[in-house]
């Protein structure tokens, strides 16, 4: 009896010790960037790597992260992970400006350059639009104004002698209101279809079909960015559908590319 008691006592002091533990077996974030960031100055480049990565497998995500781990790959000349990271960097406020700059310098350092095309005016708004404004934002502002026509619209009924332009003035505010709230849903639309990816093996082959034997669309090479195609992709696990920057179209291996 005394001795099943005191090996309960144990388990338990076992189980209250192994609580501490296990939070350090996944390190308090801070404490985990702090140290990547001393193997990075330090030159150990492939370990800062390691723990960058820790705290992005966890989660914890910022620009600093993706800066560091843009620079710590730089370091080891590999220039397609280093571009992907600084592109993620460039998302966020605080880092945006100096990961534009490394982008600037990045994107001269890759031997081969490829020919891009400009974006059509649609594209360049509603990427601007996703990164600036949202769908969520813009679909709320899009329900407010079409409750607002509505009620402008009632209030004729309600309130005697409004003029009669308060019924233009419903219907133009209904109107403006779809067509902020299409665009909201077709802004939603092109986030969940469309993601751009960066090559980060050193060439590859942009292929007609999804087939190792496929006939030549072009090649690739680290560095390049694509536009990928989801809804064409999900059907062929190891292949993505991308559109490359100079407007040609074709299947390029997954395992090549990193996707923002």
């Amino acid at each position: 009896m005394e001795r099943s008691l005191l090996q309960r006592i144990l388990l338990l002091i076992f189980l209250c010790g192994a609580i501490p533990v296990s939070g350090d077996a996944q390190q308090r974030p801070q404490a985990l960037f702090d140290e990547a960031n001393k193997l990075l100055s330090s030159g150990q480049n492939m370990e800062a790597v390691q723990r960058y990565q820790q705290l992005e497998n966890q989660q914890n995500l910022s620009g600093a992260l993706f800066l560091n781990l843009g620079i710590a790959y730089q370091r080891v000349d590999s220039l397609g992970k280093a571009k992907y990271y600084y592109l993620k960097s460039s998302q966020f406020e605080e880092t945006a400006t100096r990961a534009e700059q490394m982008l600037d310098y990045i994107n001269k350092q890759f031997s081969h350059q490829s020919a891009i095309l400009p974006k059509l005016p649609w594209d360049v708004a509603t990427h601007w639009l996703q990164d600036n404004i949202g769908a969520r934002t813009l679909l709320g502002a899009g329900l407010i104004l079409f409750n607002m026509g509505i009620l402008f619209f009632i209030a004729r009924w309600f309130i005697r002698g409004l003029p009669r332009a308060v019924k233009t003035i419903s219907f133009t505010i209904v109107g403006l209101a779809v067509a902020i709230m299409a665009t909201a849903f077709y802004t939603q639309y092109v986030s969940n279809r469309y993601s751009v990816a960066v090559m980060v093996t050193e060439d590859a082959p942009v292929a007609e079909t999804p087939r190792e034997d496929a006939s030549l669309v072009s090649q690739a090479f680290e560095g390049y960015t694509f536009t990928v195609d989801h809804k064409r992709s999900n059907a062929q696990p190891e292949w993505s559908y991308v559109r490359m920057s100079n407007g040609l179209y074709g299947w390029i291996p997954t395992k090549e590319i990193m996707i923002l």
